[in-house]
């Protein structure tokens, strides 16, 4: 076989490049085709978990540094930091944040090739025991280049984790971990205790040194990353463990450092084989060899994990091995947050306690989250005076919180105490805006009739808006079709599967959008891909006549698009009736 020259190849190579952009839109942020780029990432990414699966480490490494390479990892790691992150406008020491399609469009060469990592910014926030977590702020091009390293990373770390495993972890979520405790112990034979273990500062005391020996990725970047400075005080202090907190990539390396657990108990603690006698009908006897389970099951969701068991004894065992399995990686269970209780006493987790009530499993909303919950509603009541924006925001808070809590037992009793607690905190509200009216006034200034029901509402005359504050009554969903524990999201074998699987978080969207939602089946008509519902901050409303052109907010008149779609399609280089 003939090797091309060497110009020629660069020729290929650039027209491969210019079909990333959208014809006379080359070098553009808004010409560029993120069809053609996403599936390129998505190719690069399924032959990256393949190989991992088949152990071909040499294959999977030489893939991870094509996508690196890649013009279209760079420029899916630019929006992901530049656009889509909820962090796109908190910058690090040099200030510097990409608002603009230029900025943008000239990252995605700034961050191509190698450089060290500089220092971070340091900030402190705050924790709901009082306490303070640091984070660590990149610059936006140390983000980027952590971005590309995730999309080349997390194939690898999907195709080697655990079964159980759902925090940080694509197309996972809470609403997998409630599903799954109720698979392990809403049953007759389901193990009794429980051993509740939180990792004690997972991020901030990780060793070093086995990240590089175990995470497969390239040494000197991941070594550059890790032992990045920070600034605090004006002084510039190394950094010995942990990862940074608020880059991209620490997610995906706390996933890496603590998968393999559930293996590691499999193997210390497998089924025990029992030799058994049997009679049948004719009272003839046999022997066979019997199973008997250990009742050891894992879910792990970040640094929170749950293990059950047979009894305190042998938990007390598994939480020896734990603290030897994490001990090799720096860590170790927080013996403050970790306790063993049997399932009748019940036990938190991620906001829910878990309890079992004459051998019936009840999932309920927690104290403690009900307790936090009723006092993020009354500093927002206290420190919002205007009616239209407090309602605002009292609708998203409500929303947010029902959405994650309503897979729970018992939640209409919830419901109903939340909704009077805050129409105590309304009316306290309204009559210290208006101290010299009775309590009669201010219910008939800011409550009217709605369906039958009263609601807080408010009516603005300058844009003759109204306002309406939603109530606590979403209906409980059980999640009945989540994504099966042994999939691999990175595999185009399980797209069509995927692409089927209805989202469980239904309502998760606003009033506008929830029904544009359904009534597109949740398919994006610019790219023909599907919108996850929990990403609904990537989710855009596009006006198909606009609004300077006498175009009105009717659900006719409206479409659901991903949000890079919605800017090709304002830019006018992806038409909503094409396809891609």
């Amino acid at each position: 076989m003939v090797k091309k020259p060497v110009e020629e190849r660069r020729d290929n190579s650039d027209v491969n490049n210019r079909s990333l952009y959208h014809p006379l839109k080359e070098k553009r942020w808004t010409g560029i085709r993120w069809s053609k780029v996403e599936k390129t990432v998505e190719n690069l990414q399924n032959r990256i978990t393949k190989a991992t699966e088949h152990g071909k480490n040499r294959k999977m490494r030489n893939l991870q540094r094509l996508l690196k390479s890649s013009e279209s990892g760079r420029m899916i790691a630019v929006r992901q930091v530049g656009q889509e992150n909820s962090d796109k406008n908190t910058p690090g020491i040099d200030g510097e944040v990409w608002t603009t399609p230029g900025l943008k469009i000239q990252a995605i060469q700034e961050i191509k090739g190698r450089s060290k990592t500089k220092p971070l910014r340091r900030i402190y926030i705050p924790k709901t025991d009082g306490s303070k977590k640091p984070l660590g702020i990149p610059y936006m091009k140390d983000q980027a280049k952590q971005a590309v390293w995730g999309l080349a990373l997390s194939p690898v770390v999907e195709a080697t984790s655990d079964t159980t495993s759902f925090g940080f972890m694509p197309r996972r979520s809470c609403w997998d971990v409630n599903s799954q405790l109720r698979t392990i112990l809403d049953k007759k034979s389901s193990p009794e205790w429980i051993l509740d273990g939180d990792i004690e500062k997972c991020f901030d005391r990780m060793n070093h040194q086995w990240l590089l020996d175990n995470v497969p990725t390239k040494k000197s970047l991941l070594k550059s990353g890790l032992k990045a400075e920070y600034i605090e005080n004006n002084k510039l202090i190394p950094t010995k463990e942990g990862t940074p907190q608020g880059g991209v990539i620490s997610p995906i390396l706390a996933n890496a450092a603590l998968n393999g657990l559930e293996q590691s108990l499999n193997a210390k603690f497998p089924q025990i084989k029992n030799y058994k006698e049997t009679s049948d009908k004719q009272g003839e006897t046999s022997n066979k060899w019997t199973q008997s389970r250990s009742k050891i099951n894992l879910v792990r969701y970040a640094d929170d994990l749950i293990i059950t068991g047979k009894s305190e004894r042998q938990l007390l065992r598994v939480k020896k091995h734990v603290n030897v399995f994490l001990g090799e990686r720096g860590l170790q269970l927080n013996e403050s947050k970790t306790s063993i209780n049997h399932i009748s006493e019940g036990f938190d987790f991620l906001g829910w306690n878990i309890k079992k009530y004459s051998h019936k499993l009840l999932i309920k909303i927690s104290k403690k989250s009900i307790t936090s919950h009723k006092k993020d509603l009354r500093c927002l009541v206290k420190n919002t005076s205007n009616p239209g924006l407090l309602i605002t925001k009292l609708n998203a808070l409500i929303r947010g919180w029902m959405n994650y809590h309503r897979c729970c037992n018992d939640i209409w009793s919830v419901w109903s105490e939340l909704n009077h607690y805050l129409f105590n905190l309304l009316i306290k509200w309204a009559r210290k805006r208006h101290g010299r009216k009775t309590r009669q006034w201010v219910f008939r200034r800011y409550w009217s009739r709605v369906n039958g029901k009263w609601s807080f509402s408010y009516s603005n005359p300058k844009d003759n808006k109204t306002y309406r504050l939603i109530s606590y009554n979403y209906p409980q969903v059980r999640v009945v079709n989540r994504i099966r524990i042994n999939t691999n999201v990175y595999d185009k074998r399980n797209k069509d599967y995927l692409n089927k699987l209805k989202s469980p978080l239904e309502g998760t969207l606003t009033s506008v959008k929830d029904p544009l939602w359904v009534r597109q089946r949740g398919v994006c008509p610019v790219c023909k891909k599907y919108m996850e519902k929990n990403m609904s901050h990537l989710i855009s409303v596009h006006h198909i006549v606009p609004i300077k052109d006498v175009g009105s907010n009717a659900q006719s008149n409206l479409l659901l698009l991903h949000k890079h779609c919605h800017y090709e399609s304002q830019h006018g280089t992806k038409p909503i009736n094409q396809q891609s």
